[in-house]
Protein backbone atom coordinates (compact mmCIF):
# COMPACT_ATOMS: atom_id res chain seq x y z
CA UNK A 1 0.00 0.00 0.00
CA UNK A 2 1.45 3.57 -0.61
CA UNK A 3 1.11 6.78 0.79
CA UNK A 4 0.80 9.99 -1.21
CA UNK A 5 2.32 11.96 1.65
CA UNK A 6 1.06 15.84 0.64
CA UNK A 7 2.91 18.93 1.76
CA UNK A 8 1.17 21.31 3.62
CA UNK A 9 1.80 24.96 3.23
CA UNK A 10 3.55 26.45 6.31
CA UNK A 11 4.60 29.52 7.76
CA UNK A 12 7.90 30.62 5.70
CA UNK A 13 9.38 30.94 9.42
CA UNK A 14 8.81 27.50 10.11
CA UNK A 15 11.78 26.40 7.33
CA UNK A 16 15.16 26.01 8.16
CA UNK A 17 17.67 28.12 6.43
CA UNK A 18 19.04 26.77 3.25
CA UNK A 19 15.42 25.19 1.97
CA UNK A 20 14.10 26.11 -1.22
CA UNK A 21 10.59 26.61 -1.37
CA UNK A 22 7.25 27.45 -3.39
CA UNK A 23 4.88 30.12 -1.96
CA UNK A 24 1.75 28.50 -1.46
CA UNK A 25 -0.57 31.97 -0.48
CA UNK A 26 -0.55 34.80 1.97
CA UNK A 27 -2.60 34.58 5.14
CA UNK A 28 -2.80 38.71 5.50
CA UNK A 29 -4.57 41.43 4.63
CA UNK A 30 -4.93 43.74 1.46
CA UNK A 31 -1.45 46.13 2.31
CA UNK A 32 0.58 43.09 3.08
CA UNK A 33 -0.38 41.17 0.14
CA UNK A 34 0.40 44.78 -2.22
CA UNK A 35 4.09 44.55 -0.29
CA UNK A 36 4.82 41.21 -0.84
CA UNK A 37 3.77 41.59 -4.06
CA UNK A 38 5.28 44.52 -5.03
CA UNK A 39 8.64 42.93 -3.74
CA UNK A 40 8.60 40.00 -6.05
CA UNK A 41 6.87 37.16 -3.57
CA UNK A 42 3.78 36.19 -5.54
CA UNK A 43 2.23 32.77 -5.23
CA UNK A 44 3.57 29.81 -7.27
CA UNK A 45 7.49 32.04 -6.72
CA UNK A 46 10.34 30.16 -5.80
CA UNK A 47 12.43 31.31 -2.81
CA UNK A 48 15.67 30.56 -1.35
CA UNK A 49 15.73 31.12 2.62
CA UNK A 50 19.11 32.54 3.62
CA UNK A 51 18.67 33.17 7.26
CA UNK A 52 16.00 32.25 9.87
CA UNK A 53 17.01 32.44 13.02
CA UNK A 54 15.39 34.71 15.87
CA UNK A 55 15.09 38.32 13.69
CA UNK A 56 14.80 39.02 10.50
CA UNK A 57 13.97 36.61 7.68
CA UNK A 58 16.82 36.29 4.44
CA UNK A 59 15.14 35.06 1.34
CA UNK A 60 16.07 35.18 -2.43
CA UNK A 61 14.03 35.60 -5.06
CA UNK A 62 14.06 36.46 -8.40
CA UNK A 63 17.80 36.67 -8.07
CA UNK A 64 17.43 39.38 -5.59
CA UNK A 65 18.26 39.26 -1.43
CA UNK A 66 15.17 40.14 0.63
CA UNK A 67 14.64 40.86 4.44
CA UNK A 68 11.73 40.71 5.88
CA UNK A 69 10.46 41.20 9.27
CA UNK A 70 9.45 38.04 10.83
CA UNK A 71 5.94 39.56 11.26
CA UNK A 72 5.76 40.01 7.48
CA UNK A 73 7.75 36.52 7.32
CA UNK A 74 4.55 34.79 8.93
CA UNK A 75 2.12 35.69 6.75
CA UNK A 76 3.61 34.06 4.02
CA UNK A 77 2.53 30.56 3.68
CA UNK A 78 5.22 27.74 1.36
CA UNK A 79 5.60 24.09 0.56
CA UNK A 80 9.14 22.68 0.60
CA UNK A 81 9.92 21.76 -3.66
Amino acid sequence: MTQNIVAEARPLTAFPKGSKVTIHSFCAGGKARCRLCAMGLTPGTSVELGSNGSGPCRVKVRGADVVLGRGLADKILAKLM
